[in-house]
């Protein structure tokens, strides 16, 4: 079938013209998270950087995802929350909070994020004896 295999080759050739545009529009930054150290230095950029925008919004997606993930495991089970986020919390305050956690251990900065996050919730926004947590 000819023609089926110039169709194919188009579109390999198309994708090919088209895939050095997409790598550029997230350029020139690459998160690249592997590990506790990692995610740090992204939340830590500056207001000033270039990249400021996509990296704070990038290590906010990282904690709202860890607590929508908790809140799923909770949701219809007998299921014992981790942590219990206060309701006034914001999201610039959870990050702050983390630094100053990440800074406090470095001793965590070659852990998985997810390992260094639970601990630092969990210690951080512990909950009450029989509560359910805050952050649903």
């Amino acid at each position: 079938m000819p023609h089926a295999s110039h169709f194919s080759s188009a579109a390999v050739a198309l994708a090919l013209a088209v895939l050095p545009a997409v790598s550029l529009a997230v350029e020139p930054i690459n998160f690249e998270i592997r590990n506790n150290a990692d995610l740090a230095a992204v939340c830590s950029t500056q207001p000033a950087d270039p990249n400021y925008i996509a990296a704070i919004h990038f290590c906010h997606g990282i904690g709202v995802g860890l607590v929508r993930y908790q809140e799923a495991l909770q949701e219809g089970k007998d299921v014992e929350p981790i942590f219990c986020l206060p309701k006034s919390l914001t999201r610039a305050k959870a990050v702050e909070t983390y630094l100053g956690y990440a800074k406090a251990h470095p001793e965590y900065d070659q852990e998985a994020v997810g390992n260094v996050l639970i601990k630092y919730l969990s210690e951080t926004y512990p909950c009450s004896k029989g509560s359910s947590a805050d952050s649903r």
